[in-house]
């Protein structure tokens, strides 16, 4: 029974030691890209159950909202540095 023990205590320590060390190794966090985003957005609209109109006219916004240029501050300061 001694052994036994011995193994048991053995085994619930490499459990143990195992799952701790798995849950420190999480990726970083990033932020998503407009094109992640806009993926996001297309999957979650599929999966509401619109009808095909209401379905293709959210899409299309969804479509011209990516194909918009984005503005970044650094873009701004380059034009309003005029004195």
């Amino acid at each position: 029974m001694n052994t036994l023990a011995r193994l048991l205590s053995a085994t619930l320590a490499t459990v143990a030691i195992a799952s701790a060390s798995g849950c420190a190794n999480h990726p970083e966090l990033r932020p998503y890209s407009a094109e992640e985003t806009r993926q996001l957005q297309l999957e979650a609209l599929q999966r509401r159950g619109l009808s095909l109109d209401d379905y293709e006219q959210q899409r299309r916004v969804i479509q011209r909202a990516g194909s918009l240029p984005v503005v970044t501050e650094a873009a701004d300061s380059g034009g309003s540095s005029k004195g």
